[in-house]
């Protein structure tokens, strides 16, 4: 069978030259499936007018004027194969428009769900004249639509890094907006004791939450946030160092902030401070989350015995590798392995008989509070044991943590 008797099976039902011509869309370049559809048309029509006996849905054709009097064409009808959604392709484009108008965006996906009718007579259509030369139709779909929305918005279309996606859902006859997270990449401070990092204890243990205090005034342009963190202190820990964060907006209608004001409206609670806001994209969270970063610390220690201040000298002994078991208090979300960590400086600076201040420099992973009272022997060495006295972590600050972000 010629090429020609296979594609004029193309017009056996009510087919539109978008339909037709994408069944040959990967030959000749320079034309629209529109266009290659009805060059496709015409030529059928030119067999038909030369006599041809040919079986075809004549309502293909009522636009045409034969000279041959025994051809007879029949009303328009509508496309078997996409309902003629090319030729009305103007209102799901205004449809769009009205869905995304209240929305801040400068860069934009078309994606398609196609309904299982469409999918199966598409189906069809490649059993008649098989595949060597389609296209889907989906990706016809979402390329018309792509362009007529950039022209309509005076926006781009962005196949890798949308900041809204539009799907056309066949199914169920709707458009479905999703807009893309927007990151914002800071620095924070935690200037109050007895906040967790993230909301994952609040509103029932906690009041708040480093999170929410960052997030507060953003909630006005955004249905929710994550909290993505370099890192975390304790809840009791204050993290007088700078620590790098990203907060993830979801469904923001808004991209542009006026960042000086949203710093100023966190730093009011007195509870956590920011600086250095900035937008930044999904590379940044996955950068900041794999940050291990060295640390240094101040710890108040208490012990239950007293001491001198010249036994103190001992402690410069935790200076090396520490052996640390996982800390009973997180064994229940860590695996409970030996890791080994790193003391690579110590201070200590006297209080009384039975206090002290003590300042460490330890790599990533380092559990203070267990260097301090030893867990029970699931650190060595510590505090406790260097001192043959029971020592407890009674305040911890973060005050400073190693610039390794860029």
């Amino acid at each position: 069978m010629s090429m020609i008797d296979k594609f004029t099976k193309l017009f056996d039902k009510p087919v539109c030259d978008n339909c037709a011509g994408r069944q040959v869309a990967q030959l000749l370049t320079g034309f629209s499936n529109d266009l290659r559809g009805k060059m496709l048309r015409h030529l059928i029509a030119i067999r038909l007018d030369s006599g041809e006996k040919l079986e075809l849905d004549m309502s293909n054709f009522s636009d045409f004027k034969f000279r041959n009097k025994e051809v007879k064409t029949k009303k328009h009808e509508k496309c078997y194969y996409c309902g003629d959604f090319f030729q009305s392709i103007d209102r799901t484009v205004d449809r769009i428009l009205k869905n995304v108008d209240d929305i801040e965006f400068n860069t934009f996906l078309v994606g398609t769900k196609i309904s299982k009718k469409m999918l199966d007579r598409e189906e069809e259509l490649w059993e008649k004249v098989g595949i060597n030369y389609c296209e889907p139709i989906r990706a016809e779909i979402n390329r018309e639509v792509g362009k007529k929305l950039e022209r309509a918005l005076k926006k781009k279309a962005d196949l890798k890094k949308p900041e809204v996606t539009i799907l056309i859902n066949f199914e169920n006859d709707k458009i479905e907006v999703t807009i893309n997270p927007v990151f914002i990449f800071g620095y924070y401070q935690k200037i109050k004791r007895g906040i967790p990092q993230s909301r994952w204890g609040t509103p029932g243990k906690y009041k708040t939450s480093v999170q929410e205090e960052i997030g507060k005034p953003f909630l006005k342009f955004c249905r929710d946030h994550k909290f993505h963190g370099a890192g975390r202190e304790d809840i009791d820990a204050l993290c007088l160092a700078q620590r790098p964060f990203v907060l993830e907006l979801t469904q923001s209608k808004k991209r542009k902030f006026n960042i000086k004001n949203m710093m100023r409206e966190v730093n009011k609670s007195k509870k956590v401070k920011v600086k250095g806001l900035k937008i930044c994209d999904m590379d940044t969270v996955r950068k900041v989350k794999s940050l291990r970063s060295d640390k240094t610390y101040r710890a108040l220690v208490k012990l239950n015995k007293p001491i001198k201040r010249k036994d103190l000298i001992i402690l410069k002994k935790l200076k090396g590798d520490i052996k640390q078991r996982t800390p009973k208090r997180v064994k229940h979300r860590r695996a409970d392995l030996t890791r080994k960590r790193r003391v690579k400086s110590v201070k200590i600076k006297f209080k009384n008989s039975k206090s002290f201040e003590l300042i460490v420099e330890g790599t990533a992973g380092l559990y203070i509070k267990e260097l301090i009272s030893g867990d029970n022997g699931r650190t060595k060495p510590s505090v406790s044991e260097l001192l043959n006295r029971k020592a407890v972590c009674k305040e911890l600050d973060v005050i400073k943590i190693q610039k390794t972000f860029k």
